[in-house]
């Protein structure tokens, strides 16, 4: 059993919170969660917008860049906003309520008294591109193609490129290009020629290659149909009496650390546990 000290009529203001680099009125975690000596008004009105929840959002640390905007509390539901200079305003909805339908998410390992899902979308911050030459003849110019896509970014995600020079057919190598996902570009003997300068581009998702691309045309048919760096989806914690549920919309260079980043950041605060003692101290009825 947790050990709850000092709790006093000052938590129905916005008192200092344990963690106060955060800033005042922000729902901050304790910094020693066997002791909480007092909490904001802002993590109050959570408890109160869902008062069977055993947990109520809160925060350990905000990264550079990020902002908590304000708690909207409402019967039944409480939200809070974060933001980022870098994945975007609003990247991160955090949502309080009695229950939640958690739909066809992955559950994932969670703690004794929370079960956790995650349903998302990751577009990482690169993208993988396997060259192929048909054969040997046009080895030097797939590798001048290679080194070109190498030296830039596409829509801010990093190239890597895979130089596929195997003996398997060509239709096996753009098989094997679509089940990872990878676009792929065949070079032939006619691309070759220095009066020609093209390519072929198969994206993974699309029926028919383009052929003949000129190099510039390629890259721009890449700039349109590649995706930028994004983390779209859903989160769900359940526990006792209640869900928090975490609807991500990020999009921008960071992405690929999002995950690691919002678990360290947002933590559960034990309201349930804190109304049991502010009961036995007849602060509540």
């Amino acid at each position: 059993m947790r050990r709850f000290t000092a709790l006093v009529a000052v938590v129905l203001i916005a008192s200092a919170c344990n963690n106060s680099q955060l800033g005042r009125g922000v729902p901050a975690c304790p910094v020693d969660p066997e002791v909480i000596t007092s909490f904001t008004g802002t993590m109050l009105l959570q408890m109160q917008a869902v008062d069977t929840a055993e947990y109520v959002p809160c925060l350990n640390d905000l990264k550079a860049g990020w902002s908590y905007v304000d708690l909207v509390p409402d019967r039944g539901k409480s939200r809070f906003w974060l933001d980022s200079d870098r994945i975007g305003s609003h990247f991160l909805e955090v949502t309080l309520t009695a229950s939640c339908d958690v739909g066809s998410a992955t559950r994932v390992a969670g703690s004794h008294d929370v079960d956790e899902y995650r349903d998302v979308e990751l577009v990482g911050s690169s993208v993988t591109i396997a060259i192929v030459p048909v054969t040997g003849r046009e080895a030097d110019y797939a590798r001048f193609i290679e080194g070109e896509l190498e030296a830039r970014q596409i829509n801010d995600r990093n190239v890597f490129v895979v130089f596929d020079t195997g003996d398997d057919p060509l239709a096996e190598k753009v098989a094997e290009a679509a089940r990872r996902d990878r676009p792929i570009i065949v070079v032939d003997e006619r691309d070759a020629l220095d009066d020609n300068r093209t390519a072929t581009l198969k994206m993974p998702d699309e029926d028919e290659a383009v052929r003949g691309l000129k190099l510039d045309d390629l890259f721009d048919r890449l700039e349109d149909l590649l995706p930028e760096p994004s983390f779209v989806g859903t989160w769900y914690r359940v526990f006792q009496g209640g869900c928090i549920t975490y609807e991500f919309d990020a999009e921008g260079t960071g992405v690929d650390r999002l995950a690691g980043d919002v678990e360290d950041a947002l933590g559960l605060f034990p309201a349930e546990a804190v109304r049991q003692a502010m009961r036995s101290a007849g602060m509540l009825g």
